[in-house]
């Protein structure tokens, strides 16, 4: 419905003004004084919606706005608003903090599944420990034999990292968001890194036939580098991230990790993705390390 305002006060209401100054967004704090406008509309106009009651106490000067400025608000009148009203709240979904996986597979995909479970009665830390087990279970069998084994661990890898994300996104549509939700994710995040990478050196060791303590030694670099890469994310978003003059760039995090995990299961290379990972993380911890540095001393 369209407004007119002049001096902070509503002077006129109503669907077809040629000439407004906002739109009202469905939500009124009103005195009982509205109920002897209506009654006053319906009298005059035969108007018994709320904007005729409206436009009457406008008419006395006693309606006041109050800008919501750059807050979200639609209009749902049919099942058409509707679904353009939940497209809308999804969209809204994405981080700016996401990694380059997260944006461009896992959160489309994520999106999708939260469409769903939002309407459920499912909690988002019923959601995390849901990703956390099936975590468990790729890593598990990682721990088995055979390139089928391998390549079963890492789509329940990236099935986990994309449905990790859905426990976020159902706490904000449903405004169930909390500090504890977000410490109890990342710490069952972090144990289910430790599981995942475990099992994969536990595979690449296996597999080898000469079990080299070097494919241990690789595994534990790769384990330590992720460990330590979410630690500094966390800093590194929180703390720097208003001192920076770029923009975020590409950012290394659990998503790429992950994803590269699945890679590696599907080409059946553990060690080279162990490799890979170990190199990466310590590469880009060292990264933020620096740019930390110079930030905070220049």
């Amino acid at each position: 419905t369209k407004v007119r305002i002049e001096d902070e006060k509503v002077v006129r209401i109503g669907k077809t003004l040629e000439e407004y100054d906002a739109f009202d967004t469905g939500s009124f704090v009103c005195s009982p004084a509205v109920f002897a406008a209506l009654e006053q509309s319906i009298a005059e106009r035969g108007d018994s919606s709320l904007s005729g009651g409206i436009q009457v106490l406008a008419g006395q000067g006693k309606v006041s706005t109050f800008d919501v400025g750059g807050s979200f608000w639609i209009d749902v009148d049919d099942a058409r608003d509707l679904e353009a009203a939940e497209r809308s709240l999804l969209a809204q979904l994405k981080k700016p903090a996401d990694g380059p996986v997260s944006r461009y597979l896992n959160r489309p995909l994520s999106t999708r599944i939260s469409r769903w479970l939002v309407k459920s009665s499912v909690t988002p830390n019923q959601i995390s420990l849901f990703c956390f087990l099936v975590s468990v279970i790729a890593a598990f069998v990682f721990t088995l034999e055979g390139y089928w084994a391998l390549l079963a661990g890492g789509v329940l890898a990236q099935f986990a990292s994309i449905v990790d994300g859905c426990d976020g996104e159902v706490a904000r549509l449903k405004f169930w968001e909390s500090d504890f939700g977000g410490w109890f994710d990342a710490v069952l995040d972090r144990y289910g890194d430790g599981f995942l990478l475990g099992g994969l050196t536990w595979h690449a060791f296996a597999a080898s036939g000469t079990e080299q303590p070097l494919f241990l030694l690789v595994g534990f670099l790769a384990i330590i580098g992720s460990f330590v890469n979410s630690y500094t994310a966390d800093k590194y978003d929180r703390l720097m991230k208003a001192k920076f003059s770029k923009g975020p760039g590409i950012r290394i995090g659990r998503d790429v990790r992950i994803f590269l995990v699945f890679l590696g299961a599907v080409c059946n290379l553990p060690l080279l993705t162990l490799l890979v990972l170990a190199v990466l993380m310590n590469l880009e911890n060292i990264r933020r390390i620096v740019v930390c540095y110079r930030n905070e001393h220049h």
